[in-house]
């Protein structure tokens, strides 16, 4: 079948999907992308990652005014690159924040508390660092891409709105900290292995508003797109896959992205979109 150009938008997780294990684009992928997207494919990101890491690691694709918003933080921001304005933003209520984090202390896990303040800057807050897991995750993004981490005692310290829960922790710690919030209503949580850290696991928290799912509904209501194809490679990905008209799962995807994928990006996903492009002859 084919589909007008401006009716198909290619969605692509980052980390172990689109990156090398270094984190960053392969080479000569940034020149591809961008070759591609000048003429008039629609492609975009959907990640974990916040703004600034994500906007480093992208820093050399080239974001035009009307380039489809990059999702971050599993669906809960939808980011305008070009303008880098906040175009999306899924939001806790200030009891259900206080509440998880009550959840957390109590099952003996501190995650990661992430908040979007008056402005648009967002900003990361910690009550206390457990485990070196998550040590080493502050101490990179702060020597990497320049992330501050702020101490705080109580989740009413925090400055605007409350929208994620970061736990990275054993398997087991992950686990624990999942099932202490089994019966919070009004959020949404997955939880995965790290892709270049085996045995170090993610939790993440979002409001029910959010997900990668959301993200593709989001997308596409946003860019008008008829047919959307998403890139993956973790669980978390699986939302996304769901609310796609076509899934791709990468060589290295754990076997449940494998299962869920319509087809194998055996050469990578940029391979795989100039692919598609040659067969749809544009």
């Amino acid at each position: 079948m084919k589909y007008e150009k401006s009716k198909v938008l290619f969605v692509s997780d980052l980390d172990g999907t689109l990156l090398t294990p270094q984190a960053v684009l392969r080479d000569g992928d940034a020149e591809r992308i961008n070759a591609l997207t000048a003429r008039g494919l629609r492609i975009t990101y959907a990640t974990a990652r916040t703004i600034r890491s994500a906007e480093k690691i992208l820093s050399d694709l080239h974001f035009s005014p009307d380039a489809p918003p990059v999702s971050l933080m599993n669906g809960v921001l939808a980011c305008d690159m070009a303008k880098r304005q906040y175009v999306d933003c899924a939001k806790f209520s200030t009891g259900c924040a206080r509440e998880l984090l009550r959840r957390m202390r109590e099952s003996d896990s501190y995650p990661f508390i992430y908040s979007l303040a008056d402005g648009g800057e967002l900003r990361t807050h910690y009550t206390e660092i457990s485990g070196s897991a998550m040590q080493e995750f502050m101490d990179e993004r702060k020597i990497r891409y320049g992330k501050p981490f702020v101490k705080i005692s109580d989740v009413m310290d925090v400055q605007g709105d409350v929208i994620y829960f970061c736990l990275i922790a054993p398997e087991a710690d992950v686990l624990r900290a999942y099932h202490a919030v089994d019966d919070v209503s009004g959020i949404k949580r997955t939880y995965y292995e790290d892709s270049y850290a085996p045995g170090t696991w993610y939790l993440e928290i979002f409001d029910e508003k959010a997900s990668k799912k959301h993200a593709v509904e989001f997308l596409r209501a946003y860019t008008g797109a008829e047919y959307i194809v998403c890139f993956g490679d973790n669980r978390n990905d699986l939302p996304m896959f769901e609310a796609a008209d076509f899934a791709v799962a990468v060589p290295n995807a754990v076997q449940e992205t494998k299962n869920a994928a319509d087809d194998i990006a055996e050469n990578g996903v940029v391979a795989y979109i100039e692919k598609f492009a040659e067969n749809m002859g544009w």
